[in-house]
């Protein structure tokens, strides 16, 4: 039987939790094979009895692990790119059958992708700052309401709730915060500690 690379396992976990991880188990167990999301969910439960496993994926229910589970998480693979389907229509029901297969020699282009995404993210928000001088309410502090120049001068330097004066808010430090988390990422392998 074929296991799952840590980072993997990792990624799987993030994505669907332990259901995730098993539904890569049988993913990559099946590679040569058709396999659905019913013989998945069923491989799965036998593995399971036959490790004599406590799992609780379906919390307060007698059953170990349902179908529609499976599909979820199956779907949430598909959704980042780590699997892919194929539908057939069966003849005799009409109802079309699913057959699933991995998708997991594209990770390290998933995670750079993502990584990619929120070093943008990132960038934007701080562009966002360092562009844009923020008030708030000292009175109102409780609520994090800060508003732009725009918004302040709106409402002529007055909080809507309360009428007090609009501070000016200093937000060097979550400059200072974002600049370090983009050379973090940038900096950041995420392939040497699970490539070894």
């Amino acid at each position: 039987m074929k296991g799952l690379s840590p980072l993997l396992k990792s990624f799987l976990y993030i994505i669907g939790g332990d259901v995730a991880i098993e539904v890569g188990i049988e993913l990559i167990n099946s590679e040569n094979e058709d396999i659905t999301d019913e013989d998945i969910t069923e491989n799965i439960k036998e593995r399971i009895v036959q490790e004599e496993r406590e799992v609780d994926f379906e919390p307060d229910d007698t059953d170990i692990l349902k179908l529609n589970t499976v599909r979820k998480t199956l779907y949430k693979l598909y959704s980042e790119k780590l699997a892919q389907f194929r539908r057939i229509r069966d003849k005799s029901t009409g109802w079309f059958i699913y057959y699933w297969w991995h998708e997991f020699d594209m990770l390290e282009e998933i995670l750079m992708e993502k990584k990619k995404t929120i070093e943008n993210k990132l960038r934007e928000r701080l562009e966002f700052e360092e562009n844009n001088y923020f008030f708030s309410c000292q009175n109102c502090k409780d609520t994090k309401i800060k508003y732009n120049f725009d918004e302040a001068f709106e409402l002529n330097f007055r909080c809507p709730d309360c009428g007090e004066p609009l501070i000016a808010d200093d937000n060097k430090d979550l400059i200072h915060f974002l600049k370090e988390k983009i050379v973090s990422i940038e900096n950041a392998n995420v392939f040497k500690d699970f490539n070894n």
